[in-house]
């Protein structure tokens, strides 16, 4: 379980970076738009994964 918990995070952590790559991108392209809330909204849900796996990585089952 140790290994889906670290497998789980780095590719939260990945969809986190890469959403805010996207909203420098779409900054330099089309300025401000609402097209921020797109890559924002999934960086929350990231955060929020990312928070729940930190949470669960406190109980003994995922640790062995």
């Amino acid at each position: 379980m140790y290994w889906a918990l670290t497998i789980m995070m780095i590719a939260a952590m990945c969809g986190l970076f890469s959403c805010g790559y996207f909203v420098a991108v779409i900054n330099r392209k089309y300025g401000k738009s609402w097209l921020h809330a797109i890559p924002i909204t999934i960086a929350l849900l990231m955060f929020n994964v990312i928070w729940a796996l930190l949470e669960m990585a406190k109980t003994g089952r995922w640790t062995s």
